[in-house]
């Protein structure tokens, strides 16, 4: 029996359950999004949150920053899963308008094709926040709450270039292609290397955020490329612990391996050796903030515009020991 991890864990069934509702109640209706002018003063008390897919642990993490700053601010929140498919966001952004609610939080599945459903919002007067991952140009939102995801991905580039200072052969595990998020981290990461001629991307390859794909890839890397040949790979997302786990597990020891985010098991894998290290993106934190300024917005104080963006701290061995985390991938 293998030591390491395929199986990605998906948000706990007690926690996916409280997220499915949390409250209806009647609300007042909020001024147009996206003014230059603030809000009309009014009450935050309906808010509908619309996540991409509440099973993905890191956006659970995100659900349920949202659903802890509702308790405290007293807002009914209800959540929504669109289970990654684009189709299932636009009926229920298109629902939630018809509901009426204070203001809509919007993780968006796919940037450009939600630009008309977040439309029918601003001809309803319905405000909207996106977080995590924004909408195309075209709709009016109030802000984007978040990180720079291209920023995320120029972070992960340069724990690429300290895990390697005279430069090498790299590999590039993308994670959903098309995604909004993976879309900016590629663009950071290759215009990094770009900018650094002892850096060769040899080859880009997907594991769509997924355990079991990136054990695929990292398998399909080591044995493609020998040792002496590969000198780092680096993924978007949590689930290069799997892979950096495999390669310890039969002596690659060779290649450095970076990942994205930081669920307990990335912890562990930096702890161990296995892994370079990560870029810290809080999800809870991001979706507390979002709640924040949607109220904040309807209820006629100023809110960062056009983007409100957390900080994006690299973790390594010299620092793990500095951050904690409580959720699993």
């Amino acid at each position: 029996m293998t030591w390491f991890s395929t199986n990605r864990k998906a948000a706990p069934v007690a926690l996916v359950s409280a997220l499915a509702m949390i409250c209806l109640s009647s609300c007042t209706s909020a001024a147009a999004p996206g003014s230059t002018d603030p809000a009309a003063s009014g009450q935050c008390s309906k808010v509908t949150a619309l996540v991409n897919d509440v099973q993905n642990p890191w956006n659970a993490t995100l659900a349920q920053g949202m659903t802890d700053q509702a308790t405290k601010l007293g807002v009914n929140l209800t959540i929504q899963n669109a289970a990654g498919v684009i189709s299932t966001q636009t009926s229920q952004l298109q629902q939630a308008v018809t509901s009426k609610p204070d203001g809509i939080l919007l993780q968006a599945t796919e940037s450009d094709g939600l630009v008309p459903a977040v439309k029918i919002a601003n001809r309803s007067s319905v405000p909207v926040v996106t977080v995590n991952a924004n909408v195309g140009q075209g709709a009016d939102v109030v802000t984007f709450v978040g990180v720079d995801q291209k920023d995320y991905g120029i972070a992960l580039a340069k724990l690429v270039e300290e895990a390697l200072p005279n430069g090498g052969n790299v590999a590039v595990i993308q994670g959903v292609v098309g995604n909004p998020v993976e879309i900016d981290r590629t663009e950071g990461i290759n215009e990094t290397f770009a900018a650094n001629p002892s850096i060769k991307v040899v080859t880009t390859v997907t594991d769509s955020w997924n355990n079991a794909d990136n054990l695929a890839a990292v398998q399909d890397l080591l044995a493609k490329y020998p040792k002496g040949t590969l000198d780092a790979v680096v993924a978007e997302g949590p689930e290069m612990y799997v892979g950096a786990q495999y390669a310890a597990s039969i002596g690659r020891n060779d290649v450095k391996f970076i990942a994205g985010d930081y669920p307990l098991e990335v912890k562990a894998a930096i702890e161990a050796g296995h892994l370079y290290g990560t870029i810290l993106q809080d999800g809870a934190t991001i979706g507390a903030r979002s709640l924040d300024d949607l109220c904040s917005h309807i209820t006629g104080k100023s809110v960062p515009t056009p983007t409100d963006f957390i900080d994006l701290p690299s973790i390594t061995s010299k620092n793990v020991a500095t951050f904690q985390t409580s959720w699993h991938w």
